[in-house]
């Protein structure tokens, strides 16, 4: 067998984000945005994990796929927030954590688990604070 440096499966972003916060859960959306650029591009990503953020700021993955277990503390403004709308009087915006704590929901440790059988892997039994409900 001849051991190559090239990988033979590439992988999609959405593909290895799902695996990395299997691998790292609690970990935050900048730190595995990082790992994905390098993973992607082969060299660190000098925007400090700006690069992609559009993966977490969509409803069509977070909640789905993944969700923040981190405390929501702080306020920002904005007209559409992510998570839960926040609205008094000349104010507009949501809550969110200082620093997210990414986690998989159970179709995203599916997805994440479809993702390693791409990559021969073996499926890794879900943990429960990464599937739960919160």
């Amino acid at each position: 067998m001849i051991q190559t440096t090239i990988p033979q499966v590439k992988l999609s972003g959405i593909e290895y984000l799902l695996l990395s916060i299997q691998a790292n859960p609690g970990k935050s959306q900048r730190w595995h945005l990082k790992r994905k650029y390098m993973y992607q591009h082969g060299r660190p990503d000098f925007h400090k994990g700006g690069s992609g953020s559009g993966y977490f700021n969509s409803r069509s993955y977070r909640n789905v796929l993944w969700r923040d277990l981190a405390p929501k503390d702080t306020f920002y403004e904005c007209s559409l927030p992510i998570e839960a709308a926040y609205i008094s009087p000349g104010k507009y915006g949501g809550m969110r954590s200082k620093s997210a704590q990414m986690h998989l929901t159970m179709s995203g440790w599916t997805r994440a688990n479809e993702a390693r059988i791409k990559l021969g892997l073996a499926p890794i039994k879900a943990s429960f604070k990464d599937c739960s409900t919160m």
